[in-house]
């Protein structure tokens, strides 16, 4: 594509010939440039691309999109606005060609529930013949290939150049969870969802939002992206929720668009009624967890919305066999319940260890921590919370970062009382405390292990090492059941 052709209708001037330059392909990686790429150097928050330009140039740039002028390189032209990131996503939906115009394209949006509710809407949609990609937290998928997946929400560029794939590969729908950094980063500012749809907002990312207004706020531009006659999706069920015009609501208001009643959580089993219109369908599915009766309705709601009969996509989610590392059981015979959850902000734990009192016989035991690098604020919260619902708590390392351990629990333990009942134990390795917490359980007990869920890595300082909470929970319960 012609450079000015990519350009047009923006306030960056062309210098020279540059104006004719034919571009070949866009990166915003310097190490990724090949000839005839246009290199768009951005801001970040620990590096800067400009200082990557003339390694950008060497490596054969046909053209650099700068912030500021670096040089009087006559490949160099400046963004006027100041804002590359916003201008990226609009050259990327260019060259990529829209393609979710050609698309349904579902965008689902909240502090929790996303990758849940996102996986089972692909569920019913793959039952019903409508083959589908998805782009989201535990891995995208293209054309029933499974593809690693870096973040929730990816930059413009490999957004649009995924979905131009979904397209080629005979998907007819895309499902993204769009994070509310992507929101605010631009990453989402020129792609248009048939679906918008927003389960719940809790306290989480205020380290980058600074405040919960501001985080609702980007969680709404959702809604600012729909097609022509899109659909607005809004989860009721928790507080916080925004009002949208015209919305078709869930929860358990009786005035909600789709009312969920006769809830039931049992041990890997969860059943409730979704009531619209005078009709009513009856749900079950052999996951555990409350929360996933309203992750369930989203995903329900949304392909009821999109079309597909109401019972027919309730009988889809019969046998819909879970997601990795949310509530999932690792089982080796034993005689209480051990679930991986990636439960991480304060709402998602409260969450979990409610059900995890709900379904015990006996008592509730809790491993977690907090990121490094993170919202510091929720850190007390969630020991505070652990300790009101579990019965003996383990405070240990997520992923400290470059932060030390004993920093992120010290604010952790903050937030315990004085006069707490519960048993608490610190231990900073992981390892060890998931090992301390099963040799701990008894008959009956749950186990829960928060914090990390399906990500099979620890960060310590700036180095990723290999480390999975259902491989070290599944070791530990193997060394006690010898």
């Amino acid at each position: 594509m012609i450079l000015s052709d990519l350009l047009r209708n923006t306030h960056v001037r062309l210098p020279g010939d540059l104006a004719r330059v034919e571009i070949t392909s866009i990166e915003e990686d310097s190490r990724n440039v090949v000839p005839g790429s246009l290199f768009v150097a951005l801001r970040g928050f620990k590096t800067d691309g400009h200082i990557h330009i003339e390694q950008a140039l060497s490596k054969g740039a046909a053209a650099v999109l700068a912030e500021r002028q670096v040089s009087d390189n006559c490949r160099i032209c400046v963004n006027p606005d100041h804002d590359n990131r916003g201008i990226l996503s609009l050259i990327a939906s260019r060259f990529y060609d829209y393609p979710w115009n050609e698309l349904i394209t579902v965008g689902i949006t909240g502090t929790n529930g996303k990758t849940s509710t996102a996986r089972m809407l692909h569920w019913i949609l793959e039952k019903h013949n409508m083959q589908s990609g998805i782009m989201g937290t535990i891995g995208h998928l293209i054309g029933g290939e499974n593809v690693d997946a870096k973040m929730t929400t990816p930059g413009a560029l490999i957004t649009a150049g995924m979905m131009r794939k979904m397209v080629g590969k005979g998907d007819r729908c895309s499902i993204m969870e769009v994070s509310s950094h992507a929101l605010s980063l631009s990453r989402v500012d020129d792609v248009r969802f048939d679906v918008a749809l927003f389960t719940n907002i809790t306290q989480d990312h205020l380290d980058f939002h600074q405040s919960m207004e501001e985080y609702l706020h980007s969680k709404k531009h959702l809604f600012d992206l729909l097609k022509n006659n899109g659909i607005s999706i809004v989860g009721t069920y928790a507080d916080g929720f925004p009002s949208i015009d015209g919305a078709v609501t869930f929860g358990q208001r009786e005035n909600d668009t789709y009312r969920i009643s006769d809830c039931r959580a049992e041990m890997g089993r969860i059943s409730f009624r979704l009531q619209s219109d005078g009709t009513s369908v009856p749900v079950e599915m052999s996951i555990p967890g409350k929360f996933n009766i309203f992750n369930a309705a989203g995903a329900l709601v949304a392909a009821i919305e999109l079309g597909i009969d109401p019972l027919s996509a309730s009988a889809s989610l019969k046998d819909f066999p879970g997601i990795p590392g949310r509530f999932q059981s690792v089982n080796l015979g034993q005689d209480f319940l051990v679930a991986v959850d990636y439960a991480h902000t304060p709402d998602a734990l409260e969450r979990i260890l409610k059900n995890a009192r709900e379904l015990t016989a006996n008592r509730v035991i809790t491993v977690f921590g907090a990121g490094g690098d993170r919202d510091s604020s929720k850190r007390p919260i969630m020991g505070h919370i652990a300790e009101s619902i579990a019965d003996i708590v383990i405070i240990t390392s997520d992923n400290p970062r470059t932060e030390a351990p004993d920093s992120i629990i010290s604010d952790i333990t903050a937030g315990l009382s004085s006069k707490t009942q519960c048993r608490v134990i610190v231990e900073p390795d992981r390892r060890a405390a998931i090992r301390a917490a099963i040799s701990t359980a008894e008959t009956g007990d749950v186990v829960i292990i928060a914090g990390k869920g399906h990500e099979d890595y620890q960060i310590l300082g700036k180095k990723k090492t290999h480390f999975d909470d259902r491989e070290e929970a599944a070791a530990a319960l193997k060394e006690i059941l010898k």
